[in-house]
Order: structure tokens, then C-alpha cells, then sequence
């Protein structure tokens, strides 16, 4: 009676043992890269849409409180500049304390504050209004890079302070960056294939459209209602 295995049997017992084993780690290998391709791509759709989420977020606010001037023709919600998209919404703003006349770079106000130098101010009434960049603000005053072409009654003109957020495409980093005023651009989502921003004025609708690198065949797109800005059409 023979007891155990030849050589040659325990060769091919081997030889098909590291058959299986090389197969099993072919295996779990590739499902490992699907795993990880999957898991990237769903990380990917998240941050595109947390992105498109916080656009959505700006288009509805740009125009607010700037019905008024963007009835004059004052300014607009949205603005293109160089392949950068500008929306344009009214912050916080002083009230005139003493009658402005046409010519005039100071303003005396109720209340400064030091961000708003370098920002624009938007001055109107009922039927006449201009916008004029601020080289300071303290103490009262602001001083306007400008003269005043018009002359203002104290109690009957308002003021705002514009607030600008720039949207664009670093072409450069494939980042999509979202400035706010004078702040440093801020990175809105990473490792973007393509973005595309549009607004149709007479809906007052704006479209996105945005690819990731990771899957540059799949687009995000969103249409939004800028309800603001259509506040701001003339009738």
C-alpha cells in the first residue's frame, strides 16, 4: 500500500494550487479597482452637485435689493467679464445724512465700515440713480473715486453697497473657483473638466452645465430661476 504523494503529483498539486491563487488575486484585484473607480466617480457626483448647490444658491440671490436700480438700467444681476460670470446682489448700505449736489466725492453718511473700500456704491430715488467706486470709508464719510453726476435730496435717496461673486473655470488647476467681493477665489470644485454658465434675460433663467474630469462624459446641468433679478425687469 503506498502512503502520500509522488513528486511529480505534488508538482502538479502545486502547479494548480498557484493556478487558483494567482486567479483569486486577479480577481480581487480587478474588484478592488472597480471598487475604488465607482467609489471615485460617486465622490465626484457629490462634489459636482454640492458645486451646482451653492451656484443655485447665488443666482437666486443675485438682484436682491437692487429691484429699483436694475429698473433705471443702474446695474444688472449678472454681468461677463473675461469668461467669468458676475452675479451682482445688494449687501448692507448707508443712509445719507446730508444732501449730496452733482460733483461731489464725499458722501456723509450714517455708518461706515473699512469693506467698503474698493467695492461699488449704488446711489437712487425714484427716477435717477449711478453706481461710484469707494477708495475709503470711515468716520462718517466715503469717499468716491468719481464726482456725483447728479445731486441726491438726503431723505429721499438710498444707498447700497454692491456684492459681487464671481464664478470661473481655472483652466490652468481644472478647479472651479467662487470669488466673493475682494476675498481670495476659493476653490468650489476640483479636477472639473468643463463649465458653462448662461443667462437668458428675458426668462431670467440661468443654465449650468458642469463635467467632472473623472467622467468628462456625464454633465451636470441644473436650469435656475433667478427670482430676483426678474424683480428687477421693467415693466
Amino acid at each position: 500500500m503506498r502512503k502520500g504523494f509522488s513528486l511529480l503529483e505534488s508538482l502538479v498539486g502545486m502547479v494548480v494550487f498557484l493556478f487558483i491563487i494567482c486567479g483569486s488575486l486577479e480577481f480581487f484585484g480587478t474588484a478592488r479597482r472597480v471598487f475604488f473607480r465607482l467609489r471615485d466617480r460617486e465622490e465626484s457626483s457629490q462634489a459636482a452637485w454640492a458645486a451646482l448647490d451653492k451656484i443655485r444658491t447665488d443666482v437666486r440671490l443675485a438682484g436682491q435689493g437692487l429691484a429699483r436700480p436694475m429698473r433705471l438700467g443702474l446695474v444688472s444681476a449678472w454681468e461677463q467679464d473675461d469668461g467669468k460670470c458676475i452675479l451682482v446682489r445688494g449687501g448692507s448700505g448707508p443712509r445719507l445724512i446730508a444732501d449730496a449736489s452733482p460733483g461731489q466725492t464725499m458722501l456723509m453718511v450714517n455708518e461706515t465700515e473699512e469693506a467698503w473700500a474698493g467695492r461699488t456704491v449704488c446711489l437712487f430715488n425714484k427716477t435717477i440713480g449711478e453706481t461710484a467706486l469707494v477708495l475709503s470709508s470711515g468716520g462718517g464719510i466715503l469717499e468716491l473715486a468719481s464726482p456725483l453726476a447728479n445731486g441726491y435730496r438726503a431723505a429721499e435717496t438710498s444707498a447700497v453697497v454692491l456684492q459681487k461673486t464671481t464664478l470661473y473655470l481655472d483652466d490652468a488647476q481644472g478647479v472651479l473657483r467662487r470669488k466673493a467681493d475682494a476675498s481670495p477665489a476659493q476653490p468650489l470644485c476640483e479636477n472639473v473638466d468643463a463649465f458653462e454658465i448662461s443667462f437668458d434675460a428675458a426668462d431670467c433663467l440661468a443654465a449650468v452645465r458642469l463635467a467632472h474630469a473623472s467622467a468628462p462624459e456625464k454633465h451636470y446641468a441644473l436650469k435656475i430661476l433667478a427670482r430676483n433679478a426678474a424683480l428687477g425687469r421693467r415693466p
